[in-house]
């Protein structure tokens, strides 16, 4: 069994790998097509000489493929080269920003959850309840509000009404709470209804109403029995909610001014700063990667009959 389990997680870890590097392949590609960074960065008063040895100093004269296979023996040495807008090494200017995105992304899971998985519970619990229809009603709310808008409602409220809190930038520890309410809003829909759905097919399983036979308490039934068997679909909606976490990041990100590197994405693509995409993207299909094996790893923690095999 310990056998079947190793190779599973070796052959997960093989296409883990397959997909990042796909992506970052797409990416070198799809980069390229963009246009002329050195063109579009050079001063205006630029001559053509100026700008063709700056295209051969960064190597944007060579073939394609030579090019590409040059990127990925850098990925191997975890280099990227340099940026160009800031003539800085591509893993600084990734890595001044990436723990603001953590930070941002990590805050935006935790209201996500601290808020869908209560309220997911108590809708299934009390079924057809009025806290059952105002939690769907706020999940249906949560989904169908775009981020942008309920930032900018989050700002103007939070102006107008609540001093101590700020409305941008990175400043202060309470910097992170309007972001992460924005960013945590939509996740929070789904992880709700999840939650919801999944309790509610636990709670009509037969070993629910022998768990209750054999007078065991309603919090016992619900947490140890319930709950931790309606895990699964929740925990598999956290390897989806990363992607979303990171891809609402850029958009949060912008609205309140936070420096983080879903901004830097934006800044870099428009600028058609070659090295910094690439080292943001391979950093971002990492992260998403990772959090999904774990995610199937935990599985084996959460539900014993994957282990042995009886499911």
């Amino acid at each position: 069994m310990r056998s079947e389990l190793g190779a599973t997680a070796v052959g997960r870890f093989l296409r883990s790998i397959a997909v990042v590097f796909g992506v970052v392949t797409i990416v070198f590609f799809m980069s390229r097509g963009a246009g002329d960074p050195v063109s579009r960065l050079a001063p205006i008063d630029a001559t053509q000489q100026e700008i063709e040895e700056a295209k051969e100093r960064y190597g944007l004269n060579d073939p394609m493929i030579e090019q590409y296979g040059r990127f990925l023996w850098d990925i191997v040495r975890l280099e990227f080269g340099q940026s160009f807008r800031a003539t800085r090494p591509a893993t600084d200017v990734v890595g001044e920003r990436l723990v603001a995105t953590i930070q941002l992304g990590a805050a935006g899971l935790f209201v996500a959850f601290a808020i869908g998985i209560p309220l997911g519970i108590v809708a299934a619990v009390r079924r057809g309840g009025a806290t059952d229809i105002f939690s769907r009603i706020g999940a249906l709310f949560g989904q169908a509000v775009p981020n942008f808008w309920l930032g900018l409602m989050l700002i103007l409220f939070v102006a107008l009404y609540i001093d101590f809190i700020p409305t941008g930038g990175r400043t202060s520890p309470q910097s992170i709470i309007l972001p992460a309410i924005t960013l945590g809003s939509f996740p929070a829909a789904a992880v709700m209804r999840f939650t919801r759905s999944a309790m509610l097919d636990t709670l009509q399983q037969d070993y629910i109403r022998t768990a209750r036979a054999k007078g065991l308490s309603e919090r016992a039934v619900l947490f140890k029995h319930a709950l931790r068997n309606s895990m699964l679909a929740v925990i598999t909606l956290l390897g989806l909610q990363v992607g979303n976490i990171l891809s609402g990041a850029i958009i949060v990100e912008t609205v309140f001014a936070w420096p983080g590197l879903g901004q830097l994405i934006i800044q870099s693509i428009v600028a058609t700063d070659y090295p910094v995409v690439q080292a943001s993207v391979l950093l971002t299909s990492v992260w998403i990667v990772f959090i999904n094996l774990v995610v199937d790893v935990s599985y084996t923690f959460i539900d014993p009959r994957i282990r042995t095999g009886a499911i």
